[in-house]
């Protein structure tokens, strides 16, 4: 039993805690596929892969319904090893395409011809020295792995530096390495790297440098093309090939554009077979109003500045803002944060209450300000104007005494929130989560419930409460409560 027995189809059962990691291939001819110029035995096998996924490190191809990895033409398994068995095959290395239903075929070349089965190639050899990877589709364009020799002396390197990919479908889809180092009933491949999914805001139109450092130490370099302000793309970081592992994001630094960015705020070592989407703004840091808004109409991402102390000339911190201090930012928006005050994208929010105790007036009158929309400023002017008797709560916030900074929007005026002002900047600091929004009340000094100007008939008005949300009460009689103001910019 020679060759004919060699020829026999070998099904190995595939354990994949797989991952997603950064991999690419020179553009040299992969001298495993080439037939010409071969030496060794050639040895063909089918590996029948069972797709069990760990839902924690697989790639992005994992199948949520059928708990299952799911391949695509074009994926492509690499084997080598050694047989040390007396009389053994010596060193063998292929690479095998995938074929349908997580089965791979093809040729791996032997050293040596041998008297065996093809299921003692692996059997015979030490575990330590059969090492399998998985190539998604399309990594031969990334040059992030060299293939070279040819047949059983095929080796591989990577270069760390080239491991980036424009596009996070491209990390997702294709930046996958995936390998084993063991062999028993199957390949149990394990991640070797992590994935770090970026999205930059604020950038300039033109190509941009990109560079990875950890500490001191050069990780990667490329270069990528905003769209609209925007670049998005992928950098795989080595867990166990790079000499200071593990990585800790809280030393590493992203340039981008000659801009250094710190990419975290939190002490997180860098897991392999992990994502981490990671968003931020090469922008320079605004520190007024005005920069902001400029910000905010350039397109840039300024979810970040939610909080952010304002003083009274306009300028803003994210906490001990200089001067005096008139309140925060709560709003940020690409479109008027009020309807009636033309150009506004950031509501503030007043520090300290315009009135305590206070009835919102008119009980069995109704002014028609039952729409919920974004139209606080009109809807306190049209109260105001009947003065404090008739609306108190409306009149306390449209007289509250704390100077609004020159240079914004307008009109400028402080003004009592409707019920969907309130909503959006309850929203947008907690996302509607209520243990968040306990936050926001403690940040912002807020505790109890605030006035809208929105009414729901003639008796009852809308509230804010920092412990139930939004809710409506009467406007006169004992239903006395806070009036905290804000203005638009």
């Amino acid at each position: 039993m020679r060759t004919k027995n060699i020829f026999k189809a070998l099904a190995l059962a595939m354990l994949m805690p797989a991952m997603m990691l950064t991999t690419a291939c020179s553009n040299e001819d992969d001298a495993i596929n080439n037939g010409d110029n071969k030496k060794g035995y050639p040895l063909q096998v089918t590996v029948n892969v069972t797709r069990q996924g760990d839902k924690a490190t697989t790639r992005a191809t994992y199948n949520e319904s059928t708990r299952k990895l799911e391949f695509s033409t074009g994926d492509k398994l690499f084997v080598k090893g050694k047989d040390t068995s007396v009389g053994g095959a010596g060193s063998f290395a292929g690479m095998l395409d995938y074929v349908s239903e997580g089965t791979f075929s093809g040729t791996i070349y032997t050293q040596n011809e041998y008297s065996s089965t093809a299921d003692a190639l692996f059997t015979a050899a030490n575990s330590d020295e059969v090492v399998a990877m998985l190539f998604p589709n399309g990594y031969e364009s990334y040059e992030f792995l060299s293939l070279w020799g040819s047949g059983y002396s095929t080796s591989y390197s990577m270069n760390l530096n080239k491991a980036i990919a424009a596009t996070k479908a491209a990390a997702v889809e294709q930046l996958s390495l995936e390998t084993a180092k063991t062999y028993s009933t199957g390949f149990a491949l394990s991640p070797e790297n992590a994935i770090l999914n970026f999205t930059i805001t604020g950038l300039t139109d033109g190509a941009k440098d990109v560079t990875l450092k950890h500490g001191s130490t050069t990780m990667f370099v490329g270069s990528v093309t905003p769209t609209s302000g925007t670049a998005t793309f992928a950098l795989g970081v080595g867990i166990e090939d790079l000499s200071f592992s593990p990585v800790n994001l809280k030393n590493v630094i992203l340039t981008i554009g000659g801009t250094d960015i710190d990419i975290t705020d939190a002490d997180n070592n860098l897991t392999a077979g992990k994502i981490y989407n990671i968003t931020r703004s090469a922008a320079p840091a605004a520190t007024s109003l005005s920069e902001l808004k400029t910000a905010i109409n350039g397109g840039t991402d300024c979810s970040s500045y939610i909080g952010w102390e304002v003083n009274s000339e306009g300028a803003i911190a994210a906490s001990s803002v200089s001067g005096t201090k008139i309140g925060y930012v709560a709003l940020v928006s690409t479109s008027d944060v009020d309807a009636g005050v033309s150009g506004s994208r950031i509501l503030v929010l007043a520090n300290a209450d315009a009135g305590t105790s206070i009835l919102w007036g008119s009980y069995g009158t109704s002014r028609g300000l039952t729409a919920d929309d974004l139209n606080g400023y009109s809807n306190t002017n049209t109260l105001q104007g009947n003065g404090s008797e008739a609306h108190p709560a409306a009149y306390a916030a449209w007289n509250y005494s704390a100077a609004i900074p020159s240079g914004g929007a307008t009109p400028a005026h402080w003004f009592m929130p409707t019920k969907k002002q309130w909503e959006n900047m309850r929203d947008v600091y907690s996302g509607g989560n209520l243990d968040k929004r306990n936050a926001m009340v403690s940040a912002y000094g807020i505790d109890g419930t605030y006035w809208s100007s929105t009414e729901y008939n003639n008796v009852r008005a809308y509230r804010f409460s920092t412990n139930g949300g939004l809710q409506y009460y009467v406007k006169n009689g004992t239903s006395a409560t806070n009036v905290r103001a804000v203005f638009a910019y």
